[in-house]
């Protein structure tokens, strides 16, 4: 690096990944000492958080919320100022639904990633028949598998120790509804690692499960699982936006290649195609984007690219649907409901928005979002919107029994944006970062290398702006007593 010059560095993606890595990045380095670019190639930074705001509803085309126990993305949130915009979802409606033979059934009390904790309430739910519910028993004198065995799928862990019905019934929907995936084909160990902990640790997921329960601390209400913003998760990228320079992200530059240059050239490490001609050149480039387009993107390196576009990514479309609450009569006293494929129906799940969070929906109004697409239905997104709508609507007005027509419809594609880990995963993302060892100022980010969740990408993001920031040759003023600290950003 030519340490005369300003380094450069390029981020390839304005999703959360690279906005975080970028918003990072700039709070380790002194101002003016790095020239950054964010490139997005679409119009609108965000990636799959998608959050749009219309007559008084809140909709989230993506993913609605995090994962409290996590807290990367809580801490994220404090840090760019948004801490008193957090929100847990509703105390009242702090529950969910399973269709069952046609029916909504409440999920049993004290479930725990699918594995049951309160013998009364498993007895009491038709979710699994009496036969299932002992050969779930059966887990607590099942032998542990021997750890030296390879990566099983997320349904396979789930039916040797808790039997195939409850995987059909509770596993697939609860854990694989996460990825809109297939539970016989996701990796257990990159997906839900800690049900192989807890089978590691003690043996029996029931057990262990039970001891984790009697570990929490007892609460009237049960505790908000996950956490959001008011105004939507949208709102945490436009406090990134607004955070980082103007002119620092780049809408509308598709970033076709990414070339090693020589040791010796003056440019930098790398040089960033758009449209096929050189049109940046780094020191360092941050890759946040999925696996599929950087293996696109870094066509060039073989080897990686080969181990990048061997991971499978799935696609899904959202629908949203606000109406009068007078049109619908179930209660909607919960988050949603989920659908297990067994049932045959097209709609994967749907997320009561307005019962969900505060704010979502104006007084007396609701607002519906239903799923649809997944694991082996990725060609559901390419139909139209009012296929899509269609859909959608049919299964919601039956199952909920709405009167009427809706107020608002609008409808979200996601085309190849979820992550499939297939079992092996972690061996496969060893490969690629194998693959990269001596690609110097390359850095690769995004979901799927370290977990598909907001905190699992803000962590890795942050990591990553630290890695940049430590590599980087900055001089950094020292600051002697008499001066006082730098000026805030």
């Amino acid at each position: 690096m030519n340490a005369k010059r300003t380094p450069r560095v390029v981020v390839i993606g304005a999703g959360l990944s690279g906005l975080v890595t970028a918003w990072k990045l700039l709070q380790r380095v002194p101002r003016g000492s790095v020239d950054l670019t964010v490139c997005e190639g679409s119009s609108r930074p965000g990636g799959n958080v998608s959050t749009e705001r219309v007559g008084g509803y809140v909709l989230d085309g993506g993913p609605d919320s995090w994962v409290s126990a996590k807290p990367d993305a809580t801490e994220l949130c404090r840090a760019l100022g948004l801490g008193d915009r957090l929100v847990e979802t509703l105390p009242g409606n702090r529950r969910a639904f399973l269709l069952h033979r046609g029916k909504l059934e409440p999920l049993p009390e004290g479930l725990l990633m699918g594995v049951p904790t309160s013998p009364v309430a498993m007895a009491r739910t038709p979710l699994v028949s009496w036969p299932g519910k002992l050969r779930m028993g059966l887990d607590l004198v099942l032998p542990r598998r021997h750890p030296s065995k390879p990566d099983e799928s997320l349904g396979a862990l789930v039916a040797r120790r808790l039997g195939r019905e409850a995987a059909e019934a509770l596993a697939e929907p609860i854990l694989a509804g996460v990825y809109a995936g297939d539970a016989w084909a996701l990796s257990s160990r990159a997906t839900f690692p800690q049900l192989v902990a807890m089978e590691d640790a003690d043996r029996s997921l029931i057990l262990s499960a039970l001891r984790q329960r009697r570990r929490a601390p007892k609460r009237a209400t049960p505790p908000s699982i996950f956490t959001s913003l008011e105004g939507g998760v949208g709102t945490l990228v436009e406090a990134l936006l607004r955070a980082l320079p103007e002119g620092t992200v780049r809408t509308g530059l598709r970033v076709s290649g990414v070339a090693r240059l020589s040791d010796e050239d003056p440019r930098g490490r790398w040089a960033v195609e758009v449209d096929g001609n050189p049109t940046f050149f780094a020191d360092h480039v941050a890759l946040a984007a999925p696996m599929h387009r950087a293996a696109r993107v870094l066509k060039g390196m073989s080897a990686l690219s080969e181990a990048l576009g061997k991971v499978p990514f799935g696609s899904a479309a959202t629908v949203f649907f606000a109406l009068d609450r007078r049109q619908v009569p179930h209660p909607l006293d919960g988050t949603g409901f989920l659908i297990p494929r067994r049932e045959g129906l097209g709609l994967l799940a749907s997320t009561w928005a307005s019962s969900k969070w505060p704010g979502r929906a104006p007084p007396g109004k609701v607002l519906l979002r239903g799923f649809l697409g997944g694991a082996g239905r990725a060609e559901v997104v390419e139909q139209s919107d009012e296929a899509l709508t269609t859909a959608a609507r049919r299964e919601l007005w039956r199952l909920l029994q709405i009167r009427g027509e809706p107020e608002l419809t609008r409808v979200f594609r996601f085309r190849q944006a979820t992550a499939q880990p297939l079992p092996g995963h972690r061996e496969q993302v060893k490969a690629i970062h194998d693959a990269a060892a001596d690609a110097e100022g390359l850095h690769l980010l995004g979901a799927a290398y370290d977990g598909v969740g907001i905190p699992d990408v803000v962590r890795l993001a942050l990591k990553t702006a630290d890695r940049i920031a430590d590599a980087l040759p900055l001089k950094v003023p020292s600051v002697s007593p008499s001066s006082g600290p730098p000026a805030p950003r």
